[in-house]
């Protein structure tokens, strides 16, 4: 066996450290986050989303409609309920839906109306 030169070497080191580093970043860049639990459908998240979005706001106006999502309690509200977030490639498949991904102020959506006791 042949000893490889120095100079192959310090030519060919940025280049492979480079190329694997675009590599990882394509890899982890494609797609994005969405959350599925089995036998949900839009509904389910719909209304779970909003009502872990409404108990994980802080709530800003007089009315109370929006609110600042903390999105890190709001994911583990979601989490709590079953679902499962994951990282899907676009268009994500049947049965996984977006949800909020980041702090912000957001409309948040009306508490169901309450039943009154018959």
């Amino acid at each position: 066996m042949h000893p490889v030169p120095v100079r192959f070497l310090a030519l060919t080191a940025p280049r492979w450290l480079g190329l694997v580093v675009v590599a990882g970043l394509l890899l982890v860049g494609c797609g994005k986050h969405y959350w599925g639990k089995p036998g949900a459908g839009p509904a389910d998240f719909q209304r779970e989303s909003a009502e872990c979005a409404r108990e994980n706001a802080v709530l800003m106006g007089s009315n109370k409609d929006y609110g600042i999502v903390i999105a890190d309690l709001y994911k583990n509200c979601l989490k709590a309920r079953g679902w499962n977030r994951a990282q899907q490639f676009e268009p994500a498949p049947a049965g996984w839906f977006r949800g909020i991904e980041e702090d912000g102020p957001m409309l948040l959506e009306a508490s169901p109306p309450v039943s009154p006791r018959q």
